[in-house]
């Protein structure tokens, strides 16, 4: 018997289509992404500005009056990082909730 990839994690993704404010923890650089997929121990988000990958990051969505997304922020570290749609596809581990 063969699983498909996504019944093998050991994690349930939800799926995000929600802004995000992205900000590098070195530089205080912030940007402005959309939210892919969020799990128990990692997010994905996409960006129109590459990030190197071991860049920490605070992550932060907020609902805005959305009663179906609930206010997020975490610390992270980029994963990985592909070229996805004329900007980039971010993978970012989550280091710990904020």
């Amino acid at each position: 018997m063969s699983l498909d990839f996504d019944e093998r994690r050991d994690f349930q993704r939800l799926q995000l289509d929600h802004p995000m404010k992205i900000t590098e923890q070195a530089t205080g650089r912030e940007h402005r992404g959309l939210g892919r997929d969020l799990s128990a121990i990692g997010l994905s988000f996409h960006l129109n500005t590459a990030l190197p990958v071991g860049t920490l990051l605070t992550v932060a969505i907020d609902p805005a009056g959305q009663s179906a997304v609930l206010p997020f922020r975490a610390e992270a570290e980029v994963h990985r990082v592909e070229a996805e749609g004329g900007g980039y596809l971010v993978a970012a581990r989550i280091l710990r909730m904020l």
